[in-house]
């Protein structure tokens, strides 16, 4: 099987790493600006290139920390072949796993920790280390930074941004979550103590 990141950045030589350990055989960087040559080992293709690639049956992921880049992405491509990239040593609650694999485009890095009842959904990025605890709802298009730690009956809406080392408390019950609304940011190490607005950034402890 062979695969191809959108993106050409150190995200996605990482995302690249743990292609080659899952069994791709070939690994190939997408780069928007036309670069080509090598990055860091991996061959590097034009944007130009993804028809081409996947009239050859290449997998796509794409490898870029910007929840909105992402999103312009796949509505440029909606019909090739997404897939979830997840690190071995990522764990999951029962039933989580097969949860995950139902959706499509999510990464997952190493010493991920996804509980019970969580409801994933795509193109999602959970670095290393973050965990994500029960009846959480994750949606479309979510970055959770390294080190986060999402605590139950939390919202992600579309597009939210979880810095790294950041907490987001407990809501109340599955039924009154805590939400971080659509493409908020949560600043790197911030508490979060309250529902985040759409579109809003906030830092520091509490979080404001």
């Amino acid at each position: 099987m062979n695969i191809a990141i959108f993106g050409a950045s150190g995200l996605a030589v990482e995302v690249a790493d743990i292609c080659r350990e899952i069994g791709y055989g070939g690994v190939i960087l997408i780069d928007r600006d036309k670069r080509t040559g090598e990055v860091s080992g991996f061959p590097v293709t034009a944007e130009d290139q993804v028809r081409a690639l996947a009239d050859v049956a290449y997998h796509f992921v794409i490898a870029i920390g910007r929840p909105e880049i992402r999103r312009r992405i796949y509505h440029r491509y909606p019909d090739i072949r997404y897939v979830n990239v997840i690190h071995p040593a990522a764990t999951f609650g029962r039933r989580q796993r097969s949860e995950l694999e139902r959706k499509m485009g999510n990464i997952v890095f190493a010493g991920v920790r996804m509980t019970s009842d969580i409801r994933c959904s795509h193109f999602g990025i959970y670095n290393q280390n973050c965990t994500i605890a029960h009846d959480c709802i994750v949606e479309d298009y979510v970055t959770i930074g390294p080190g986060a730690n999402i605590s139950g009956n939390v919202h992600l809406k579309e597009g939210a941004y979880i810095g790294t080392g950041a907490v987001v408390l407990q809501g109340s019950s599955p039924e009154k979550r805590m939400i971080i609304g659509k493409y908020a940011t949560v600043g790197a190490g911030a508490v979060v103590t309250r529902d985040v607005p759409d579109h809003q950034v906030v830092k520091g402890v509490p979080a404001r």
